[in-house]
């Protein structure tokens, strides 16, 4: 062997061992590692820029992937460079790594002891047979970074809509206000803010370094809140806060309103709010009867001609900014589309409408539309029944570009918004005009009741209240008492009308009873309840409600509290279901054996349990409550829908076919309901006492 190149492998298997790392059977094959490639290098967690520095807070981990032509293992060198001031030559570092597998990952973190301000760097590969060239050879250009770790100035905040720092209320619930946030340090790439109490940050760009940018913001309730404002700069350094305590004031009311409870003969409705009465037209008629259960008291009749329909001779709503329209509606059919509430002009297709239409698949729904001059939006949602009234709402942001429709007080329908045409009309109660300016559309055919608009968003829990028909209670049994009569036994209800009879052995208990003085026991061995008639229509919107305690922990058969039947089966179900110890409430879709069916659970606990049942027609969907709360629901659509007729089953199930799934427990504030008891009426319910007022 030649003298040099024994020598030569003497070194080389030195440099191996004192590295710990093992030499290829090649590692003198002449070739020296590959130039790294910019798209393998990066500053921290960005990518290596060679034309814009990349601004950091503390010195970087530089990091590259290093590659030899002949799989060699190789170790990595980096170098920064930098100006000192004062200084005509920059200032260099370098640092080595140990070697590892070709295609390995390298990283060098700077030291500190480099200043801040700009630093280019670059890194070479190195091998057995030396070091392959730098990164930033044949003009490929050195990877840049620059390092800032002071905190640009707070945010200078403003607002030509409510006054800051101010201890005046403001008007700005459903509202967007305008805020204005700006800095003095001219590297400020963004502005972290919050609204409200406890709110989740958010982020907004200017669109030039340094400059202003403004937001729109609604307060999340009427109160003290807070404006938190930080300025951050590229390198992410973030400023002190600028604060400001906002006194947001009650929502303001609606800004025009027709009840539309006027006398019979009146030749135009009665403005509550805004000033401008809305007139009749032909085949309308006032004197109709206000939905049941809400403060509506009077409706005025339309009869479905062309034409017919009331004017208020005003643009109520500027329908390209924040508006909300709401209106009782009782369609007398539900085959065609109709318009309960526009605004619309002459020679002008409408701003917006509410009314009822029907989908590609012939079913009918709600909507709430927005013509745009880039097409149109149509939010649809719920199921109008004949003859049945419903509260819809309408609400346009167009801040997020939103458009939703609320069907009795609860969210059918949400999507992006069209923008409505600039030119506002007259508000049309139960007709709209045509896209062709002239012709009339959409006659309402039924009943319309207290038409509102605001000119913000009504909050969700407004259209609650706003829209929420206080259901009517078909029964209501304390169970403080019961009755002995030749032939039964019964409980009484509290309204003087229809009783429960006691079968088996079911018999009031007074020394431990769930509520008030006195429970229904039963022992699970053919003792029940049932009332002497017909208690709730099953395919419309009804609540039943009862409080349970079972006898034993965990039983192992199934036992059913509440049930309403017909021949072959239960409409609707509530039982204990022993295989997994879970409640359940089961809603039949037809009247036969073998009808498919909706079920819903929840965990069952040990001692007394306030549960619940209800179907709401309107948005199409059941609930199962514990205690209060809403434990589960699902769609159940109005063809799923059917009418019981039997009698209420309490403790037992399966009527139709002699009952079954007898109750081993006690039974308490029995109540049934025409409709839907809203989520607080039901917590209500759930408070300690009895509640004769509910």
């Amino acid at each position: 062997m030649p003298r040099t190149t024994f020598r030569a492998l003497t070194v080389v298997l030195a440099a191996g061992m004192a590295m710990g790392t093992s030499l290829p059977a090649f590692a003198l094959s002449g070739q020296r590692p590959a130039r790294p490639s910019l798209d393998q290098l990066a500053t921290g967690d960005r990518p290596c820029d060679a034309v814009t520095p990349t601004e950091v807070r503390f010195s970087p981990t530089l990091r590259a992937v290093l590659n030899d032509p002949d799989g060699d293992p190789v170790s990595a060198q980096f170098e920064v460079t930098w100006n000192t001031e004062g200084s005509t030559e920059p200032s260099r570092l370098r640092a080595a790594t140990t070697f590892k597998a070709d295609g390995s990952a390298f990283s060098w973190t700077v030291p500190d002891t480099v200043p801040e301000g700009p630093v280019s760097w670059r890194v070479r590969a190195k091998d057995a047979d030396g070091y392959g060239p730098w990164s930033d050879s044949l003009h490929q250009g050195r990877c840049q970074y620059v390092k800032d770790g002071h905190a640009p100035a707070a945010p200078q905040v403003t607002s030509s809509d409510i006054p800051l720092g101010s201890d005046e209320w403001v008007d700005a619930v459903g509202r967007y206000p305008a805020f204005t946030f700006a800095s003095a340090s001219p590297d400020v790439t963004a502005y972290r803010y919050a609204f409200g109490v406890g709110a989740v940050a958010a982020t907004a760009r200017p669109d030039e370094r340094g400059g202003p940018v403004t937001v729109r913001l609604t307060p999340p309730s009427p109160g003290v809140t807070t404006l938190e404002v930080q300025s951050v700069d590229g390198a992410g350094n973030v400023s002190e806060p600028t604060r400001y305590t906002i006194l947001v004031g009650s929502p303001a009311g609606d800004v025009a309103r027709w009840k539309l409870d006027d006398p019979v003969g009146s030749m135009s409705a009665e403005a509550a709010a805004g000033g401008t009465p809305a007139w009749l037209k032909a085949g309308v008629t006032f004197g109709a009867e206000g939905p049941s259960g809400t403060t509506a008291v009077g409706a005025a009749a339309f009869d479905g001609s062309y034409g017919a329909g009331l004017v208020a001779e005003t643009g109520a709503a500027d329908s390209t900014k924040t508006f909300t329209v709401s209106a009782w509606v009782r369609p007398e059919e539900t085959d065609l589309g109709m318009t309960a509430v526009s605004q619309t002009g002459f020679l002008a297709p409408s701003n917006f409408s509410l009314g009822t239409a029907l989908g590609e698949d012939g079913q009918p729904s709600f909507t709430f539309s927005l013509p745009g001059t880039a097409g149109a939006t149509r939010i649809t949602g719920g199921s109008p029944m004949p003859g049945d009234w419903s509260h819809l709402t309408g609400v346009y942001n167009p801040v997020t570009g939103t458009a939703q429709l609320y069907v009795d007080g609860a969210l059918a329908g949400s999507g992006d918004a069209a923008v409505p045409d600039g030119t506002q009309g007259y508000l049309q109660i139960g007709r709209e005009m045509e896209d062709d300016g002239i012709h009339w559309t959409g006659a309402w055919h039924g009943d319309i009741a207290d038409v509102r608009v605001w000119d913000r968003i009504v909050l969700p829990d407004e259209i609650a209240d706003i829209g929420h028909r206080t259901p009517q209670r078909t029964g209501y049994w304390a169970m403080n008492t019961v009755r002995t009569d030749e032939s039964y036994i019964d409980t009484p209800d509290a309204g003087g009308s229809q009783s429960l009879i006691l079968s088996g052995d079911a018999h009031l208990d007074t020394t431990d009873p769930l509520t008030g003085e006195g429970s229904i026991s039963l022992d699970g061995d053919g003792d029940y309840l049932d009332s002497d008639g017909h208690q709730v229509d099953t395919d419309r919107s009804y609540t039943v409600t009862a409080q349970v305690r079972l006898h034993e922990w965990l039983p192992e058969q199934d036992m059913a509290i509440l049930a309403q039947g017909g021949d072959e089966a239960d409409a609707f179900t509530l039982r204990y279901r022993g295989s997994d110890t879970t409640w359940e409430a089961v809603f039949a879709h037809a009247d036969t054996a073998e009808a498919p069916a909706t079920r819903l659970t929840a965990f069952y606990g040990e001692g007394t349990h306030h549960l619940a049942v209800q179907y709401d027609s309107k948005a199409g969907q059941v609930r199962l409550f514990v205690d209060g709360t809403l434990a589960d629901s699902a769609p159940y659509s109005a063809t799923d829908a059917w009418n019981a007729y039997r009698a209420l089953q309490v403790g037992r199930d399966g009527a139709g076919q002699g009952g079954s799934h007898h109750l081993d427990g006690d039974v308490d504030e029995v109540r049934t309901y025409a409709g839907v008891l809203s989520p607080t009426e039901i917590r209500r319910l759930c408070e300690p006492g009895e509640h004769p007022d509910l």
